[in-house]
C-alpha cells in the first residue's frame, strides 16, 4: 500500500495539495500555525456526548472512516472550499443538566467553532457566504486554525458566541458571561497596543473588531461603537494598506471597511478610505476578486460602488463647509458629486438574478442589500446637489422618487422598520427656512437587534448605508 502524502490540518480541510514541509508554503503565506494530522486528541469520546441537536436534519451522517479521520475541530467545522455552501451547520444547546461541570468545560472549548460558525451564519449569512473565498484566509479558518485559550482574541471571539448562545436561547446567564468575556478581551487588548509591534498585528485588529461587533449588538453606552470604529481606524492606519494586501489582514479589512463608511457619516468626518493608498487597495482587492473562478459581475460592481461610497462622508463634511461660500468654489465640489452619482448610477440596477457557485438565495440576498446601498447613496447625493444648487432640485426629486419606490419595492417584510426615515419626503419648494441634512444613527440601543437577525449583515452589505437614516428637513 502506497502510503499517503503528508498534509497540514489546513491544507486536508481545504483539499488542496500540501508540500509537507512544517510549516507549509500554504499556511507560511497564511501566517498562519501549521499543524499536522497527528492521533485524535482525548476530547474526541467527550466531543461525542456534546449537547448539539441539528437544526436540519440528522440524515446523511459522517461514515465511520471520516469520522475516525478527522480531529474534533474539523468535525464541528466542515468547512472547505469546495462544497462548503452544503454544510450542515450545528446548533451548541448551552443548557444540559445531565452533562458534568468537566465535560461542559470541554464542550464548552470544542464547540467554540461550532457556536462561531453558527453565529457567523445568522448575522451576517449573506456578507459573509458572498465574500468568504474572496480572502486568502476568512474568518471561520482563522479562528478554526487557532488552539482554544485566554489572548485577548479568543476571550472576544468567546463574548460574541456566549453572547450568541444566550440571545438564541434567551438565557440571560449567557449574555452575562458574554459581558464577563468582553470586559477581560477588552483589558488584555489594552495591554496589547501599549506594545507596538503587538499593536499592528493581525491578532490585535481581529480583537479591536470582534470587540466592535460585540459592542454594537449589545450597546453598553450610546456611543460606544463610535469609539470602537475610532480605535480601529488609528490601527489601520498604524498598520497601513500593505498588511490588508494578502492573508487574513485581506478579511479583517473587508469585514469592518464598511462600518468605517456609517461611524465617517455619523461623526461628520472623512473617511480615511478614500486616500489614494487606501483606493489602491480597494482597486487590488476588485483585481484579485476578478481572477477567482467563481468571479462575478456583481462583486466588480459592488467594488466600484464601494470606491465611489467611501468619498460620501467627505462631500458632506465640504458641502457644509462651503454653504455660503463664493458660487465657483461650490461648483468645483458639485463636479466631483456628478462624477460618483454617475459612477454609482450606471451600476444601480441588476438585470438579471443570480447564477452561479454560491446558493442563490445567499447571492441574490447580497446584490439587493449592494443595489439599496448604491440607491441610498444616490439619494444622498440628490440631497447634496439640492443644498447646494437649487435650481436642479426638480429632477433630483423626480430621481429620489423613483428610487424611493424601487427601495420599497426591494424591501423585504423583516427589514421594512430599518428603512423607516431613509426617504423622508423633501421640503416642499415653497416652505420657509432653508433645508438642511439630517444624517442620524441607525445603531443606537432603542434600534439594535439580537446576533440571531441578520442586522449586522444589512449594514455590511449596503457598504455601511443601512447604518444611518438620511432626510433632507426644512429650518423653519
Amino acid at each position: 500500500m502506497v502510503p499517503a502524502p503528508r498534509r497540514c490540518l489546513r491544507c486536508a480541510r481545504s483539499s488542496v495539495q500540501c508540500d509537507g514541509k512544517s510549516p507549509c508554503l500554504r499556511c507560511h503565506n497564511a501566517r498562519l500555525p501549521c499543524r499536522f494530522e497527528d492521533n485524535p486528541p482525548e476530547t474526541r469520546e467527550a466531543c461525542s456526548d456534546l449537547p448539539y441537536r441539528s437544526e436540519s436534519t440528522s440524515a446523511s451522517p459522517a461514515s465511520p472512516a471520516s469520522h475516525q479521520a478527522r480531529s474534533s475541530s474539523q468535525e464541528l467545522l466542515w468547512i472547505s472550499r469546495e462544497g462548503r455552501s452544503d454544510a450542515r451547520y450545528l446548533t451548541y444547546s448551552p443548557s444540559n443538566e445531565n452533562v458534568t461541570p468537566s465535560l461542559v468545560a470541554k464542550a464548552a472549548a470544542a464547540g467554540q467553532i461550532q457556536l462561531y460558525i453558527n453565529f457567523v451564519l445568522d448575522a451576517y449569512p449573506c456578507y459573509f457566504k458572498a465574500t468568504e473565498t474572496r480572502v486568502p484566509v476568512n474568518w471561520v479558518e482563522y479562528v478554526a486554525s487557532r488552539e482554544s485559550g485566554d489572548t485577548p482574541f479568543d476571550l472576544a471571539v468567546r463574548s460574541l458566541t456566549t453572547m450568541y448562545a444566550g440571545s438564541r436561547h434567551n438565557d440571560p446567564s449567557y449574555s452575562d458571561a458574554g459581558r464577563e468575556f468582553y470586559i477581560r478581551a477588552m483589558r488584555g487588548l489594552s495591554k496589547l497596543l501599549n506594545d507596538e509591534t503587538k499593536a499592528k498585528s493581525d491578532e490585535a485588529l481581529a480583537t479591536a473588531i470582534s470587540l466592535a461587533v460585540y459592542e454594537m449588538h449589545c450597546s453598553t453606552t450610546s456611543d460606544g461603537w463610535i469609539h470602537h470604529a475610532a480605535g480601529i481606524r488609528a490601527l489601520m492606519r498604524l498598520r497601513g494598506p500593505r498588511t490588508h494586501y494578502n492573508g487574513f489582514g485581506c478579511a479583517l479589512y473587508i469585514a469592518y471597511r464598511n462600518t468605517l463608511v456609517t461611524s465617517a457619516l455619523v461623526t461628520g468626518e472623512d473617511c480615511f478610505l478614500e486616500e489614494p493608498e487606501w483606493q489602491a487597495l480597494n482597486e487590488h482587492i476588485a483585481a484579485e476578486n476578478a481572477k477567482q473562478p467563481d468571479s462575478s459581475v456583481y462583486t466588480d460592481i459592488t467594488e466600484r460602488a464601494f470606491r465611489e461610497v467611501v468619498k460620501l462622508p467627505g462631500f458632506v463634511r465640504r458641502m457644509r463647509e462651503i454653504q455660503g461660500l463664493p458660487l465657483n468654489v461650490q461648483k468645483r465640489i458639485h463636479t466631483e458629486f456628478s462624477m460618483t452619482a454617475s459612477t454609482l448610477r450606471a451600476g444601480r440596477e441588476p438585470k438579471t438574478g443570480f447564477i452561479g457557485p454560491i446558493p442563490h438565495h445567499f447571492f441574490d440576498g447580497f446584490s439587493a442589500l449592494t443595489m439599496q446601498g448604491i440607491r441610498s447613496s444616490i439619494l444622498l447625493l440628490n440631497y447634496i446637489i439640492i443644498l447646494l444648487d437649487p435650481s436642479q432640485r426638480p429632477d433630483a426629486e423626480a430621481e429620489n422618487r423613483i428610487i424611493a419606490d424601487r427601495m420599497r419595492a426591494a424591501r423585504c417584510p423583516q427589514s421594512a422598520e430599518s428603512h423607516d426615515g431613509s426617504t423622508s419626503p423633501l421640503t416642499p419648494p415653497g416652505s420657509p427656512g432653508r433645508p438642511h441634512l439630517m444624517i442620524e444613527s441607525r445603531v443606537t440601543p432603542e434600534t439594535r437587534q439580537p446576533p440571531t437577525t441578520d442586522w449586522m449583515d444589512r449594514i455590511a452589505t449596503t457598504m455601511g448605508m443601512e447604518g444611518v437614516r438620511i432626510s433632507l428637513v426644512d429650518d423653519g
